[in-house]
């Protein structure tokens, strides 16, 4: 015990040393650098910006980056390449939407059996066919990864070990997306999954199991915490990799107003919304 009470005292001592150098210092410590950034929040240093000219938009992910619910069918990465286009010197940006309705991160990355082919490879083979152009990547995905933890777990409710190997497995997913696509020339920023217990459905059980039976209450209440935790092993994968994220948490999620009749999927006026915050994560990456 002796030893372990010493090394209390010593870090005390340090600890003391510490408060009593930031007071000489008239308390204006400034922000050390590389300390860790909020959920949501880009890296400082968030990577090399945009070549200059037309922008290839190349977007990976489920349902939200397909548009479904969308009756202008553009969904917001459709309106994030027109903001895009719209910029002086941006004309003529272009869009390759390879979301998939119903997909997870395993999905993205490996695609289905006698299904559509992975969006990885495509998304990969179309970097390199537009670098050394202006390469934008946008990866949204992690709502099926969440949803399906519940959905397809043998017992109800779905232990905790099922959920830390989703996310386990939904790092290293990310990780293997982030790594390829930059190395054939993409400038990739990362979307934040949205707390999923906030969308209309999640709030009418009857009409949530119509479309997913084995969900129950009580792991809706769980998706909250799920989701924060999605969120915050993005938020280190792309800081790692030195990209940007887009927190994709909003309250148009909750408003029956911008969601599609299902509940689950925004309307135009949701994925207006959900434009704007990439719009804006986005901004930073295409200069002046």
């Amino acid at each position: 015990m002796q030893r372990g009470e010493d090394t209390v005292r010593v870090i005390k001592v340090r600890c003391c040393a510490l408060v009593l150098a930031l007071l000489l210092a008239g308390c204006a410590a400034p922000q050390v650098a590389g300390s860790p950034a909020a959920v949501g929040a880009a890296p400082p240093a968030a990577g090399p910006t945009l070549a200059a000219g037309p922008v290839t938009v190349i977007a990976l992910g489920d349902s939200l980056t397909a548009g479904d619910g969308d009756d202008a069918g553009k969904g917001f990465v459709g309106r994030l390449t027109e903001a895009i286009a719209a910029r002086p010197g941006r004309e003529g940006s272009t869009l390759t939407n390879l979301g998939q309705s119903g997909w997870d991160s395993t999905m993205m990355v490996s695609g289905l059996d006698g299904g559509a082919p992975a969006e990885l490879p495509q998304a990969v083979a179309a970097a390199r066919a537009a670098a050394p152009g202006a390469v934008l990547a946008t990866v949204l995905i992690g709502s099926n990864d969440l949803w399906y933890v519940y959905q397809n777990g043998a017992v109800d409710p779905t232990p905790r070990a099922e959920e830390d190997a989703m996310v386990t497995t939904y790092r290293a997913n990310l990780e293997r997306t982030l790594t390829e696509l930059q190395a054939a020339g993409a400038v990739v920023v990362v979307g934040l999954p949205d707390d999923q217990s906030a969308r209309p459905i999640s709030a009418d059980m009857g009409r949530l199991n119509q479309q997913l039976s084995a969900v129950t209450a009580e792991e809706v209440g769980k998706m909250s915490t799920l989701s924060g935790v999605l969120g915050r092993t993005a938020t280190e994968v792309a800081a790692a990799h030195g990209v940007r994220t887009v927190d994709t948490n909003d309250p148009f999620w909750a408003d029956p107003a911008r969601m599609a009749e299902d509940g689950i999927h925004p309307n135009a006026a949701g994925y207006t919304a959900l434009a704007g915050l990439w719009t804006d994560g986005v901004a930073p990456l295409l200069g002046a």
